[in-house]
């Protein structure tokens, strides 16, 4: 949930993204996500610039092999906003298939992004090794236009082998 409470000069935010995963396999391949959470970001006001939260996550295969991302929003054409009726406030969404921001790629609604690298799959074993990042900016800009409201987002990530 996101919240904007309007107080003359200033603007309080508070959110969680929610995340949902699907998972496409093909015959003898098999993938597992974990250590994935909703975003919690706390409070934002006016001035204080964008919102930016990552977190690392793991992603594994077998056989191991590369993978695609595919994601997209709650919005009518799939765009990543939050919304609080017809307000919306857009957000850009990135990817990484190593655990750290520099090098992560933006995701595009709907496009896949391909040629990730996953970790390996041991037999029943968990994914214990974080392996990948998912990070999200919302620019301070789009805070400080947004009316006050209460605002809510939810992210679909399809993950599929390649």
């Amino acid at each position: 949930m996101f919240k904007i409470l309007s107080n003359k000069a200033q603007v309080t935010l508070l959110l969680c993204f929610g995340i949902s995963l699907i998972f496409v396999t093909q015959l003898h391949a098999q993938i597992i996500v974990s250590e994935l959470k909703p975003f919690t970001l706390g409070q934002w006001t006016i001035g204080s610039g964008d919102i930016a939260r990552n977190q690392n996550i793991c992603v594994a295969m077998r056989p191991r092999g590369p993978y695609s991302v595919t994601a997209g929003g709650d919005t009518f054409g799939g765009e990543f906003a939050l919304l609080s009726g017809f307000d919306a406030i857009e957000y850009q969404l990135y990817f990484n298939d190593r655990p750290r921001t520099n090098g992560r790629r933006q995701l595009e609604p709907g496009v896949a992004l391909t040629g990730l690298r996953g970790r390996r799959l041991r037999r029943n074993q968990p994914c214990n090794r974080l392996t990948a990042n998912l990070s999200i900016i919302i620019p301070g800009v789009n805070l400080t236009a947004a009316p006050a409201g209460r605002y809510a987002s939810n992210i679909v990530l399809l993950v599929s082998p390649e």
